[in-house]
């Protein structure tokens, strides 16, 4: 059988050269005053790697006489064009633009001493061009998806009222609604949301709950903490004393979310179940990152005047980011209204 080409070259197939300059740059001692990418979260490092290993595989693939060259020589107009033709094979223009994005913030990592302005260029240009998928989504606010939660623990309690009993879907049903409700109030990153235990990120004060996020547990590596309002910490509280516990296997471990399988539930499940629940809920489906946006919207809409706020509550280091990619909707959100009126 012909062996499949891969499109992410992995790291041991890499050039001797490329593993070197890797290492020298995302691997080096954090005491190194050289050391340009010890800021770095885990995950963003992961991304830049990934970026890279997709432009190692198309060249293996498909021009195997550039990697011959040294690294920063081989990357030129026309590899870059040639590549960008590769990925609308298969990808739409917003994600080209994001991937060569990110592999002109890694390259510039890699060999600082070049200029990658060029591709910056492109990728603008490329994301400029695009044309937006149609997306229900976008338009989401965090009361609409707070709503849906607080929906599905209140049927699970009226479930329970009715039978006296709390079975494992009534369990399942008040788990899935206080996800939910908790992402829509605090829009955490799927990684954050995926570690919460009961020991570590929850501390009670009063009758009150209080969300303690370390430093390990969110991407910016800065710890984040949300006092939680008395009618949701009621509801923790509940979860807690009534519904977690049902779900086999839970005792075993502090994961504040148990799964089905005897350990704590993982983020792609998390999300599909997110998914799956929201698009009953609404008729579309909402990922946990749109949760994010969701934030953005609601707060641009609610209080426009402090919208500043919405960065710390998603844990930015700096307002452009939120402005740039969380604050989109509140013009297109105008004119529906508008649009309505009419």
């Amino acid at each position: 059988m012909p062996r499949v080409a891969k499109k992410h070259l992995p790291f041991d197939e890499w050039p001797p050269e490329d593993r070197v300059v890797w290492a020298r740059t995302f691997e080096s001692d954090v005491f190194d005053e050289d050391n340009k990418t010890a800021h770095l979260a885990t995950p963003t490092i992961v991304g830049h790697r990934t970026a890279y290993a997709r432009y190692l595989g198309f060249l293996t693939q498909y021009d195997p006489e550039r990697l011959a060259c040294a690294p920063h020589d081989r990357i030129d107009v026309d590899s870059m064009r040639a590549f960008d033709a590769h990925l609308r094979e298969a990808c739409r223009a917003t994600s080209v633009a994001s991937l060569l994005h990110t592999l002109r913030l890694t390259l510039g990592f890699l060999f600082p001493a070049q200029d990658w302005s060029w591709l910056k260029t492109a990728a603008k240009h490329i994301a400029a061009g695009a044309v937006p998928r149609g997306d229900a989504a976008r338009g989401v606010t965090s009361a609409q998806l707070y709503t849906v939660g607080v929906a599905l623990m209140t049927t699970a309690e009226e479930e329970l009222a009715s039978s006296g009993d709390v079975t494992l879907q009534t369990a399942l049903l008040y788990r899935d609604g206080l996800i939910i409700a908790l992402t829509a109030l605090v829009a955490p990153r799927r990684r954050t949301l995926t570690a919460f235990t009961t020991e570590r990120h929850l501390v009670k004060t009063g009758e009150c709950w209080l969300l303690d996020i370390p430093v390990a547990d969110t991407k910016t590596r800065r710890a984040l903490e949300y006092p939680l309002p008395d009618a949701f910490s009621q509801h923790i509280s509940r979860y807690l004393s009534r519904f977690r516990d049902v779900v086999l296997g839970a005792k075993d471990h502090d994961g504040l979310w148990p799964s089905l399988r005897g350990r704590p539930m993982a983020g792609g499940s998390i999300n599909d179940m997110v998914r799956r629940r929201t698009k009953d809920a609404l008729g579309f489906p909402v990922n946990l990152h749109r949760f994010r946006l969701a934030a953005g919207n609601f707060w641009s809409i609610a209080d426009p005047a402090n919208v500043r706020g919405v960065k710390d509550l998603l844990g930015h280091s700096s307002f452009d980011t939120t402005q740039k990619h969380y604050i989109g909707a509140q013009s297109r959100l105008a004119g529906r209204v508008l649009a309505k009126l009419l």
